[in-house]
């Protein structure tokens, strides 16, 4: 197997354990709203999740900092292999967490620990994972499909988080809201030792080791990065406010719109979420290679008008009574949500020069994933509370993919940085 090929396998499968957990979170959202907080209304449990899940994400641009900084510094691989240790123990120690009526208030305390861990290990693994990819390429024609490997590997990894809750399901039967639902936590740690057996026996990517042998690599990454490139910083946040706010609100209000449904002893539910997950996975792929042929902004414009146009009504669509409605809507944005996600790691990438390509991509990402991806589900609640309609929740969905549209217009041939 060569060092491409190494290199793909081992991003998918560390990837997935970030997805895997990130699905599981909010698959279980029931379960662990009543096991770690105690409230007089489901409205505020629900806040309590939302805020906890929110806290996760607001520690990815700490995380980034720290890990994109050494990347840059001494290398890849040795922050990669950090990250991926913290990602798997601070997902599988959520399974050993006492229940709100055993501990009270430090169940929900060790909780919010948990997810402050995962947000600082993502902050730097999601990105940099991405990054190290994308380097290994020697021909760097394949940016947008190697790009297109952590949307992928994150369906993936929802897939398999699907898998597991169904066996446990099955095998545990009436204990699994007792306590088999904490054996999908556990799950993480197996994925968390290959993931890091992978990684170990990898080598760094050509554009580092390039720039390494040059002696290019900058003393201050961060400094540099806000003295030199602060267009290509305030251009790829705003690439990805869209895609984060518009994917963790999509999926947090199917989870609590539908809350079960069962038929003939299938779970449709779950199902539609494996099946949404299939086609997020390959459009994101699909799209990717696209890019590659006629250009990155040429496939992400379209898509962001599409995300644009769907935004608005969503909310509506997605709080319905009818479920076949819900998972209609779910499945139809799962398409140009997947393309976004697809191409949004290449065309980040080609911002940034090698020598603060981890910095750059890994703090821009980690801010618009963490300030819209975590915030919005609960911004959408509460908008939707105080002004009695789901349209306004719709409106803040259009106007963050109007954001992102605007960014991508601002990118021009010489401000890609494609320097090994």
């Amino acid at each position: 197997m060569n060092n491409i090929r190494k290199a793909i396998l081992s991003g998918i499968i560390c990837n997935m354990i970030v997805w895997y957990e990130l699905t599981l979170f909010g698959v279980l959202a029931h379960i662990i709203r009543d096991v770690f907080f105690s409230s007089e209304s489901d409205y505020l449990s629900t806040i309590k999740f939302l805020g906890t899940f929110a806290v996760g994400f607001g520690f990815r641009p700490f995380g980034a900092f720290i890990f994109g900084y050494i990347g840059d510094k001494y290398g890849r691989r040795k922050i990669l292999l950090t990250s991926v240790i913290l990602c798997s123990i601070s997902s599988t120690a959520i399974a050993v967490i006492p229940s709100f009526k055993e501990i009270g208030i430090f169940s929900p305390i060790l909780l919010l620990v948990c997810r402050i861990i995962q947000g600082v290990a993502a902050g730097g693994e999601t990105s940099i994972n991405s990054a190290f990819l994308i380097e290994h390429s020697s021909d760097k024609k394949n940016l947008g499909f190697l790009g297109s490997m952590k949307a992928f590997s994150g369906a993936l990894g929802s897939i398999v988080c699907f898998v597991m809750m169904a066996v446990c399901r099955k095998f545990t039967g009436e204990n699994y809201e007792i306590w088999g639902w904490r054996l999908l936590f556990y799950f993480c740690s197996i994925m968390g030792i290959i993931g890091f057996l992978m990684r170990y026996i990898m080598e760094e990517g050509l554009a580092y080791k390039t720039h390494d042998q040059n002696k290019n690599l900058s003393r201050s990454p961060f400094l540099e990065l806000i003295k030199d490139y602060k267009k290509a910083f305030v251009v790829a946040i705003g690439l990805g406010i869209a895609q984060n706010a518009i994917v963790y609100t999509a999926i947090m209000f199917y989870n609590i719109s539908v809350k079960e449904l069962i038929l003939s002893s299938i779970d449709i539910k779950n199902l539609v979420r494996i099946i949404v997950e299939v086609t997020f996975g390959a459009s994101a792929v699909l799209l990717a290679i696209l890019s590659d042929k006629v250009g990155r902004e040429n496939v992400m414009i379209p898509t962001l008008i599409s995300l644009a146009c769907v935004s608005l009504p969503m909310l509506s669509l997605l709080s319905y009574d009818n479920h076949y409605i819900v998972t209609l809507v779910f499945l139809l944005i799962s398409v140009p949500i997947g393309a976004s996600f697809g191409i949004y790691n290449s065309l980040v990438c080609e911002l940034f020069p090698t020598k603060v390509r981890c910095t750059g991509f890994s703090l821009t990402h980690s801010i618009s994933a963490g300030i819209f991806g975590g915030v919005s589900p609960s911004v959408c609640m509460w908008l939707m509370e105080k002004t009695k309609t789901k349209h306004a929740a719709g409106v803040y969905l259009t106007v963050c993919t109007l954001i992102s549209l605007v960014s991508v217009l601002q990118i021009k041939t010489r401000d890609k940085k494609i320097d090994w």
